[in-house]
């Protein structure tokens, strides 16, 4: 179910959906990284209004920074975090297709969830993955992390 929601994402760079359910396994939030209500898109892919992306056009090392400050979109772990209801996430699982930035682990933390599991295709050492992860099981919740070949996948299926 996350992975269908990413394709809704407007980023050009990681299109990342996210899914959370409560301790019963039932989704109860959801949600994609792209940029916030009334914020002018034009239903166009963010090379278009995101100075992080143009940036990175030019020179894939400049001007990117670490906590997402040249970027308007909010991350599919914070729009699903808003979509749900706390009183339902207690002892909850929250399932993401990238891996978790520090924000969204401070966001995740903090939440009433017990679970992350991530399933991504590829590191993205700019979120500085392990810094979060050890974050997050430093909070006490539980982390899971697996690498997934979705073209490998897709041929055996």
């Amino acid at each position: 179910m996350a992975r269908e929601l990413a394709k809704r994402s407007l980023c050009d760079r990681d299109q990342v959906g996210c899914i959370i359910t409560d301790a019963n396994n039932k989704v109860i939030g959801e949600g994609y990284n792209g940029p916030p209500r009334g914020f002018w898109h034009g239903n166009a892919s963010c090379s278009s209004w995101c100075q992080r992306t143009v940036n990175a056009m030019i020179d894939p090392h400049q001007g990117m920074y670490a906590d997402y400050s040249d970027c308007p979109a909010l991350h599919a772990e914070a729009n699903a975090l808003m979509m749900s209801d706390r009183t339902l996430r207690a002892g909850g699982t929250i399932y993401v297709t990238s891996d978790v930035c520090i924000g969204c682990a401070k966001l995740i933390a903090n939440s009433g969830l017990a679970s992350v599991v991530v399933e991504t295709e590829s590191a993205a050492e700019h979120r500085n993955p392990s810094k979060s992860y050890e974050f997050l099981v430093g909070c006490g919740l539980n982390v899971r992390v697996n690498s997934v070949d979705l073209s490998r996948k897709a041929t055996q299926e």
